[in-house]
């Protein structure tokens, strides 16, 4: 829709103090970025005045030259000025929030009620299911479903995976920049680990500003347990680690960062949650063998001085050690692989992660949606039941007989589920929400395992095409044996993440849900103390 005017479907209220900007069914707008993230436009309005809508509400109609030409003015008036405010701040365009494909096929309608259906289905750098319906009645915008654009496979073509598998590029390795893999038991591959293990605790987020407050920014403190020194970092530093991460490591799935967020990220409760949903993108990070030991990791966790981390920047950006290249950096066993076997495993694999895609997306939408029904919907409920009860106790005040233990009781259990419904607001972030984040990392991770087994399957292929070479006497046998050895580095690499992913199954997961559990038993005890005290109310 950029470029065009569109006309407002629906009416849209902005939310005050926001950049929103409130349309009416029926008017025109001038569309000048449609790709402001989250499923939201920026315009103006006929009245001149501008700010963002969403792109669900608004449908395209035919531009005129003297539209064409209103547009170019006011995008050189205030384009800049959008372009530098949202993405310095680094708020556009992340990983969009997953929706159903019921929910896709009303997209042309504005959702006042959200249906979530599941379905079965070499440089130092200076420092998861049967058809069920959730029904949520919290009020919702509708997003669209605009997966996040993943350059890993075009990245592994621009790379030259033929140059990798023909030794065509063979960099000199510096020691720091190689990895290890090692076989274990069973034919099984895993990474293996240089250094101690550590941790780094996300921290004390708080806003500041630049250009005399024409700025504003939440700053977060990063603090690894192996120097136990803070360095400071926003999203915008974030989300510029992820993109080295996802261009260095090919053959690695990297963790997604949280969504990005246009209007309210200044609000205190949105900041914490964020902090929260940060430290389990770094807690992944730490835990990785590799990805740990990164060179633009240890400098994002360690670099304290501004000189020194702009200089390591811009040596990270010039980094040559990219993509399929890397794969020049993995040191592995010279044993052949059985190739028939491998190909046999990866596509088991591959079935298993088509499988539980859908799974995990549909279990972080029904914990999200848990999240808003104990903030609204089940907190407004026990709010009428202590109302009613209250009203009841007043009611039978008037009756000079009824005054005594019965109104009493009563105001007891109103004032109970009055206590029930204040708890509910409160639970969330004990237990639905840090499920939610950790299956947040999960179904990033997933979602890239796809592009990392495409790597091998074309790897194979290409091995394959080249064996046809070597019968035809167009290649040297030892030329063959070579490139068959490079195949099973990729191979290796692919069946190494595959155990680091399923030993984060097994051991992380399970302590998400012991943690989640523990926490609804401890949520409800509370509940059954409340009402304990209310019965109490009532003996003699």
């Amino acid at each position: 829709m950029e470029n065009h005017q569109v006309r407002a479907l629906y009416d849209f209220t902005g939310e005050s103090g926001t950049a929103e900007l409130s349309i009416t069914a029926g008017e025109v707008l001038t569309v000048m970025r449609d790709n402001v993230g989250d499923g939201w436009c920026e315009g103006f309005n006929q009245s001149g005045k501008s700010g963002l809508f969403p792109a669900a509400y608004v449908q395209v109609v035919e531009t005129t030259a003297s539209v064409s030409s209103a547009m170019t003015s006011s995008q050189q008036s205030s384009g800049d000025y959008w372009d530098d405010d949202w993405d310095d701040d680094s708020e556009v365009g992340q990983t969009q929030a997953y929706v159903p494909p019921q929910q896709q096929q009303q997209q042309s309608q504005p959702q006042h009620m959200i249906q979530l259906t599941q379905q079965h289905s070499t440089v130092d750098y200076g420092d998861t299911v049967s058809m069920q319906t959730i029904h949520s009645v919290i009020p919702e915008r509708p997003i669209p479903n605009i997966p996040k654009k993943n350059n890993k496979f075009s990245t592994l073509i621009k790379s030259g995976e033929d140059s990798f598998l023909l030794g065509m590029r063979i960099a000199n390795i510096p020691e720091s920049e190689k990895i290890y893999i090692e076989e274990i038991d069973g034919g099984r591959c895993r990474w293996v680990p240089r250094g101690e293990s550590y941790n780094c605790v996300v921290t004390s987020p708080k806003k500041e500003s630049k250009l005399k407050g024409l700025k504003s920014f939440i700053v977060y403190q990063l603090t690894p347990t192996f120097n136990n020194i803070q360095v400071s970092r926003r999203y915008k530093h974030f989300d510029w680690l992820h993109e080295r991460l996802e261009e260095k490591y090919c053959f690695i799935p990297i963790p997604p960062l949280p969504d990005k967020q246009i209007s309210g990220r200044y609000e205190e409760q949105f900041i914490e949650h964020r902090r929260t949903q940060l430290q389990e993108f770094v807690d992944y990070v730490c835990r990785h063998p590799i990805l740990a030991r990164s060179r633009v990791w240890e400098h994002f966790i360690t670099c304290t001085d501004e000189k020194r981390w702009k200089a390591g920047k811009r040596q990270a950006e010039k980094d040559e050690l990219l993509g399929v290249n890397y794969f020049n950096a993995i040191q592995c066993p010279d044993t052949p692989l059985d190739g028939i076997k491998v190909e046999i495993q990866t596509d088991a694999y591959s079935r298993f992660i088509s499988g539980i895609d859908p799974v995990v997306k549909n279990f972080m939408a029904m914990a999200i949606d848990q999240t808003k029904k104990n903030q609204v919907l089940y907190r407004r409920e026990f709010q009428k039941i202590s109302q009613v009860f209250s009203a009841l106790s007043h009611a039978l005040e008037v009756d000079d007989n009824s005054r005594g233990r019965l109104t009493y009781a009563l105001k007891v259990t109103g004032d109970a589920y009055n206590d029930i419904d204040k708890l509910y607001e409160e639970q969330s972030k004990f237990d639905w929400e840090p499920l939610a984040d950790k299956f947040h990392i999960y179904r990033g991770i997933i979602s890239s395992f796809p592009d990392v087994i495409s790597i091998h399957k074309s790897a194979v292929q290409k091995r394959k095409d080249y064996e046809k070479l070597v019968s035809e006497h167009k290649m040297e046998p030892q030329q063959m044996r070579e490139l068959s050895h490079r195949t099973d580095i990729i191979a290796r690499a692919l069946l190494a993440e595959e155990t680091h992913f399923q030993t984060e199954q097994e051991i992380h997961i399970t302590q998400a849900m012991k943690t989640h559990l523990t926490e609804q038993i401890r949520f409800y005890q509370k509940i059954v103390d409340k009402l304990r005290e209310a019965l109490n109310s009532y003996e003699g």
